[in-house]
């Protein structure tokens, strides 16, 4: 393991900030890139939903001075869970699985009803959605770094539900654009195996309550995989060629747009 992974894990403990009703509420500075810059601290954070946000939580947000809040949750999702947010903070919604996550929700929640659990993999099924993001789901990730180059180097916060998966995939794509390597991507992308324990518990309690075989099945989704984020990245060479040509022909990023934001991101 090369000296910057090393120098990475020294700063987790920095890099987790403690607010209170969010969870897995991560600042990506102090990465290194490639060339030896590393991205500035206070301008990229990723996080779990901020429905649940305490009027202390909301007010450590506030003072963080974003640029913009972007929601990547399905309509679903933000319609049962409304976000807690600064008002005068805008919130963009990028909704990505949003018709296959009310999908997946119905269909756990009637084989758990029903204690039918034969032929269901929790695990195709988020390996397939990690496929589908930069194909299906362009558009959203897209408009992502469109805002975070908008920012001008202004703070950006982005999420999901858990802040693990779509938020994950958005993180990885950003660093790799900023020239952090693959393997320190990979590092931060599993944080959130231990950033999400919290998160999962209360769920996972009540799922176990209604028996160990649904608890087996939905207990793939407490966390993140390795394989789940290499499958996107993938994907990105199969669909487009490279990440080159994924940076040009799907998001949309011209190479003076790449030089802006690592201008603005990274010292």
């Amino acid at each position: 393991m090369n000296t910057e992974i090393i120098k990475t894990k020294k700063s987790h403990q920095k890099r987790l900030l403690k607010i209170p009703g969010a969870s897995n509420f991560r600042d990506l500075g102090g990465y290194v890139t490639q060339d030896n810059q590393s991205v500035k601290w206070g301008t990229l954070y990723r996080s779990g939903h901020l429905a649940d946000l305490t009027p202390r939580g909301l007010d450590l947000i506030t003072n963080l001075d974003l640029f913009a809040i972007i929601d990547f949750r399905s309509v679903y999702e933000t319609q049962r869970h409304p976000d807690r947010t600064p008002a005068d903070v805008p919130e963009f919604h990028l909704p990505v699985m949003d018709q296959a996550n009310r999908e997946m929700s119905q269909e756990i929640r009637e084989r758990i009803k029903n204690n039918k659990f034969d032929g269901f993999s929790a695990e195709n099924l988020i390996k397939k959605a990690y496929r589908q993001f930069p194909t299906e789901f362009t558009p959203a990730f897209k408009s992502f770094i469109h805002t975070v180059l908008d920012a001008n180097g202004t703070a950006v916060l982005w999420h999901c539900t858990a802040g693990k998966d779509r938020t994950g995939y958005a993180a990885a794509i950003l660093l790799r654009l900023l020239g952090v390597d693959q393997e320190t991507i990979f590092v931060d992308y599993l944080l959130s195996n231990q950033y999400v324990k919290k998160f999962n518990k209360k769920m996972l309690a009540a799922i176990l309550a209604r028996g160990i075989a649904a608890y087996q099945m939905i207990k793939p989704l407490d966390g993140v995989q390795f394989d789940w984020l290499k499958a996107a990245f993938d994907k990105i060479d199969e669909e487009w060629g490279s990440f080159e040509d994924y940076i040009k022909n799907g998001l949309g990023l011209s190479f003076s747009d790449v030089a802006q934001l690592k201008h603005d991101l990274l010292e």
